[in-house]
This record gives structure tokens, C-alpha cells and sequence, in this order.
């Protein structure tokens, strides 16, 4: 263990034939003290030896919580959620409210539900009068309402990054009368808040910006479980895969929260560059997770134990896969 780094190092040579090799124990090991952003994720099995992330670099360039129910994954967001906040503004998208329900205090939605319903009355109306034929829809006042949405979403997002006493909201669906509607809602959230964060970046007044996707397949479907013939689907996907390839570079970054890869767009989840990989079983999640942590530790997802995980990426504190202890 390379203890200036708090990592294990690989070493390019072996020993010479028939040089004596003396085994060591993990109570030797001393390890120097750290402080966020860096984060004692768990420990390696059976020692006490902290498998450690760095926080900004999970975040800044996303970071993918992935495994079946109950396997700890939403409960390893909480403890993220309650580090990151220190220095950075958390937007929970939770259509099944998984964080307003657990999070101390529960957080507010970004948009007032005052503002949410006005923005969804002229999104109604904007789809009822697209439903028209093309010569009878009154493009003027679609474009006019298109304005006034965006202006209204981007008043309270830049309401959000300016306080300094709250630093974490919920995104909530409003009252919509159709799927369309919801979609598209979606849409013009993830359009602003990315122009927003582009404009202060440019303004040299950064923000720095985690979006939180729980149960990510509802957001962010593969375009097969999303159906493909499904336009505002496939357009929500294409914003926010947008911003997965883009946001780093404006502060914006991602911490994803699903329990089967084959169910999440691969434009989002292959912008992760940090993985945690709690038990799985599907044949879809092994193929995709022998890219990130190899074929042999691939083998070992369907029999981790609970809060047990195989961490690997650009923000984990070592350069090899490693099976992690996540208990608290």
C-alpha cells in the first residue's frame, strides 16, 4: 500500500528465484490522515484499511451506484449526498420520492409549486395546439410561451445556486395531463439548468452542480425500454446525455442511481467515470461491467454480500478493482 496516495500500487517486477518473500499483515500498515473531498467509502475485507474516493473528481466526472434492491446503493447516495453538500448544490431527481422521504430535512422542490403549475398549464397548452394541423397552429404564441417557460425555470434555478443557506432541492413532477407533458417538463428542467451553468461558467461565477438520478431507468431509458418510436422520450435522453458529455466542463455532474445497466441509456452510463458495483445478476449488467472492472471480478457480483461492493474508477483511490466492505 502506497500510503502517501492511501492506495494499493502495482509493482512491475517480481522477485529473483529463490529470494526468500516474508508475509506481512494489514496491522502493519499505518495510514496518514485525510479530509474531504477525500472519503472513506468502507474498508477492504477483513482489514481495516479505508478504500477511499475523492469526492470532486466522483462528481465532476459522474459517478454510477449500481446493483439490485437492497443491496445498499440508495443508502450509499444518502452518505454521498451528506458530504457533497458541503461545497456543492444537489438537485435529486426522485419521481419516487426516495430522498424526501429519508433525507433530514426533506428537501424542497427546486421549482415552487406555484411556478410548477403555471410552467405545466403552458406546456399543455403548447402540446394541445402541436396536435393541430400545421397551418392552424398559432406559432407566435408557442414560440412566445416556449420563452416565458425557460425564463421561469431558469428564475428559479438561479434562485436555487444563489442561496447560501440551502444547498440541496428535489426536481418533482407537477400535475400534467399527459406523458408528453411530463417529458417534456423534464426536458426544458435539464435545457436551462445546463444553459444556466454554461452562462455563469462564461461569467467566471462557476457553479458546481450535482444532479442526482434515483431509479434512473425512469429518466434516462435505453432508447429498446423507452420505445423507440417515442419522440419526447428519446429527446429528454438526448438532453441529458448531452449534459452527461458536456457538464463537466460547466460544473455540472452526475451521480447515478439504477439497479440494471440494460435499462439505462448508454449515452449516460458510459460517461460514468467512477463505478460502484453492489450484487447483480443480469447477463446485460456483467457484459457492460467487464469493460469498467474486468472479466474475472465480473464473476464475483452475484455472490458480494450485502454492502459489499467492486469499486473502480478515476475517483477511487487505487488503480486496480477492488472488492469494498461498505458497512456503517
Amino acid at each position: 500500500m502506497k500510503n502517501d496516495k492511501l492506495s494499493f500500487q502495482k509493482f512491475g517486477w517480481v522477485p529473483s528465484i529463490n529470494t526468500p518473500v516474508f508475509k506481512t499483515t494489514a496491522s502493519d500498515i499505518t495510514v496518514q490522515d485525510y479530509t474531504y473531498p477525500d472519503y472513506r467509502l468502507g474498508k477492504i475485507p477483513n482489514t481495516e484499511l479505508p478504500s477511499v474516493i475523492n469526492l470532486g473528481e466522483a462528481v465532476s466526472h459522474h459517478l454510477a451506484l449500481l446493483g439490485v434492491t437492497g443491496s445498499g446503493k440508495s443508502f450509499l447516495g444518502r452518505e454521498i449526498i451528506g458530504q457533497i453538500k458541503a461545497d456543492t448544490k444537489v438537485i435529486c431527481v426522485d419521481f419516487n420520492k426516495e430522498f424526501v422521504s429519508t433525507l433530514t430535512p426533506a428537501p424542497a422542490n427546486i421549482i415552487s409549486d406555484e411556478k410548477a403549475k403555471e410552467i405545466a398549464g403552458k406546456i399543455d397548452w403548447i402540446n394541445t395546439e402541436l396536435e393541430k394541423f400545421a397551418n392552424r397552429q398559432n406559432k407566435t404564441d408557442i414560440a412566445t410561451k416556449q420563452g416565458e417557460i425557460k425564463e421561469a425555470l431558469k428564475t428559479e434555478i438561479v434562485a436555487f445556486l444563489n442561496d447560501t443557506t440551502d444547498n440541496i432541492r428535489v426536481f418533482e413532477l407537477p400535475d400534467v395531463s399527459n406523458t408528453t407533458g411530463i417529458l417534456d417538463y423534464t426536458k426544458y428542467f435539464f435545457k436551462v439548468l445546463f444553459e444556466v451553468a454554461k452562462e455563469r461558467q462564461i461569467a467566471n461565477n462557476p457553479a458546481k452542480i450535482c444532479v442526482v438520478l434515483e431509479e434512473a431507468h425512469t429518466i434516462v431509458p435505453e432508447w429498446n425500454f423507452s420505445g423507440s418510436s417515442d419522440k419526447a422520450s428519446q429527446s429528454l435522453v438526448n438532453s441529458i446525455g448531452q449534459i452527461t458529455l458536456q457538464g463537466r466542463k460547466y460544473g455540472v455532474g452526475f451521480l447515478v442511481i439504477a439497479q440494471r445497466t440494460a435499462n439505462v441509456s448508454k449515452t449516460v452510463l458510459t460517461q460514468c467515470n467512477t463505478v460502484v458495483c453492489f450484487q447483480a445478476f443480469d447477463e446485460t449488467s456483467f457484459t457492460f461491467l467487464g469493460n469498467y472492472v474486468g472479466k474475472e471480478m465480473v464473476q464475483t457480483l452475484p455472490n458480494l454480500k450485502q454492502y459489499h461492493a467492486v469499486v473502480v474508477g478515476k475517483a477511487i483511490k487505487a488503480n486496480t478493482p477492488m472488492i469494498v466492505d461498505l458497512k456503517r
